[in-house]
C-alpha cells in the first residue's frame, strides 16, 4: 500500500516503460469491463453484457499479444477504439446521464502521454487526430442522446447517479495512474539529465587520461583568487625526455607515465591546490595561499616522488622519470599570464641546465635548487 501511495503521487524510482504501461492497462480495462459486465447484468441490458464480454476478449488478446514480444502500439489503438466505441453504444443502450462519456474525456491526456511515449519508436502518435476523433465521437454521442431516448432503462435517477459516480471514480483513477506515470517518467529523465550534465560538467574540467583538471579549471579558481586577492603560487612542471619514451616504448607506456605521475602529484599537494594537466606532458599546480619557497618545497617532495616511479616497458625495460620544474610567486607578475609565464622561464631554465632539477629564483641571479647529484 505504501508503494501504491508512493507511485500515484509520483514519488516512485521506479518508471515503467511504455511496453508495461500497455500491459498493465489490458489488465485493469479487462477487470473495469468485468466490472462492467456485473453492472450490466444486473441492470439486465443484455447487449451492453455482450459488448463487455467481447471487450474481455479483446483485452485478453492483447495480454497474450504483448506477452509474445509484440508491438504495444497496435494495443494501444486496440484499446483507444474499443474505448470510443464502447462509450458510445453505452450511451446509446442506457443514456448520457450514466456517465459513459467520461471515458472519451480520459482519452485526450491518454493520447498525449502515448505521443510521448512513443517519440523514439518507429511509430507515430499525432496526439491531435486522437483528440479530434475523440471530441467528434463525443459530440455525436451527446446530440444522438438528445434526440433519442435509451434503449434500456435502469431505473430511477438515483440508479443512474450510482452508475455516473462509479464511471466517474474509474475515469479519475485511470487518469491518475496515467498522469503519476507520466510524472515519474519525466522525474527520472530529469534526474538521468542532471547525472549526465555532472558528468559532462567534470568532462569539461578534468582530463580523460590523467584525471586531473584541465586549463578551465585554473582558470575558473584564478577567478576566486583574484576577487580575494589572496595570494598565490605556481608550479610548472615537464617530465624529462618524454618523446624519447614515447618513440621508443611506445605511446601506451607514455600513457603509463604521464599517469604515474599525475598519481604522485595528487599525493603530494595540498587539500585546496589545483593539479592541471597544462599541455602534454606539461603539468601546472596552482597553490593559494602559498609563498613560493613553500610551493618549492612541494615542487622538491613531488620530484622526489617522481623519481622513485618505474615503469615497465613492454620488452621488460625499466623506465625512470625524472621532472624539471618551474616555481613563481603571484608577486611577480599582475595576473595569472604573467606567473605562468615566469614558471615557464625558469623551467625553460631548468631544461637546459640537467634537468631533474626545481627552479625558484630569477633566472639573471643564476641561483636556485641545483640538480640532484
Amino acid at each position: 500500500m505504501k508503494n501504491l501511495w508512493k507511485y500515484i503521487s509520483g514519488e516512485s524510482k521506479i518508471a515503467l516503460t511504455m511496453k508495461q504501461v500497455v500491459l498493465y492497462i489490458t489488465i485493469v480495462m479487462a477487470c473495469i469491463h468485468t466490472l462492467l459486465f456485473i453492472l450490466f447484468l444486473y441492470f439486465s441490458v443484455y447487449m451492453m453484457a455482450v459488448v463487455n464480454t467481447v471487450s474481455i476478449s479483446l483485452y485478453a488478446g492483447c495480454f497474450i499479444w504483448l506477452r509474445l514480444e509484440k508491438s504495444p502500439y497496435v494495443v494501444f489503438n486496440l484499446c483507444y477504439i474499443e474505448v470510443i466505441i464502447h462509450a458510445m453504444l453505452a450511451t446509446f443502450a442506457v443514456g448520457s446521464s450514466c456517465g459513459f462519456l467520461l471515458y472519451m474525456v480520459c482519452m485526450v491526456p491518454i493520447a498525449y502521454y502515448a505521443a510521448y511515449s512513443f517519440r523514439d519508436s518507429k511509430h507515430f502518435v499525432n496526439p491531435v487526430i486522437y483528440v479530434f476523433t475523440t471530441m467528434l465521437a463525443f459530440v455525436i454521442s451527446k446530440c444522438a442522446a438528445w434526440v433519442t431516448d435509451p434503449v434500456y432503462n435502469i431505473g430511477n435517477s438515483f440508479f443512474r447517479d450510482i452508475v455516473y459516480i462509479i464511471n466517474y471514480m474509474l475515469v479519475v483513477i485511470t487518469i491518475v495512474a496515467f498522469m503519476s506515470t507520466f510524472l515519474i517518467q519525466i522525474r527520472t529523465l530529469e534526474e538521468l539529465m542532471t547525472r549526465k550534465n555532472q558528468k559532462l560538467e567534470i568532462l569539461s574540467t578534468q582530463d580523460a587520461l590523467t584525471g586531473l583538471s584541465n586549463r578551465r579549471s585554473i582558470n575558473e579558481r584564478y577567478k576566486d583568487i583574484a576577487k580575494s586577492n589572496e595570494a598565490y603560487s605556481v608550479i610548472l612542471g615537464d617530465i624529462d625526455d618524454f618523446k624519447h619514451v614515447n618513440d621508443t616504448y611506445g605511446h601506451s607506456c607514455g600513457d603509463s607515465v604521464l599517469k604515474s605521475v599525475a598519481d604522485i602529484f595528487k599525493e603530494s599537494v595540498r587539500a585546496g591546490d589545483i593539479v592541471c594537466r597544462w599541455g602534454g606532458e606539461e603539468i601546472l599546480v596552482m597553490l593559494p595561499k602559498c609563498n613560493k619557497d613553500t610551493a618549492a618545497q612541494i615542487a622538491e617532495r613531488i620530484a622526489d616522488g617522481i623519481r622513485e616511479i618505474l615503469i615497465i616497458s613492454p620488452g621488460g625495460e625499466e623506465i625512470k622519470v625524472t621532472m624539471t620544474f618551474g616555481v613563481a610567486g603571484s608577486d611577480e607578475g599582475t595576473d595569472i599570464k604573467d606567473i605562468i609565464k615566469e614558471a615557464d622561464n625558469r623551467l625553460y631554465y631548468g631544461k637546459g641546465h640537467g634537468k631533474n632539477c626545481v627552479i625558484k629564483e630569477d633566472l639573471l641571479t643564476g641561483t636556485g635548487i641545483e640538480p640532484p647529484i
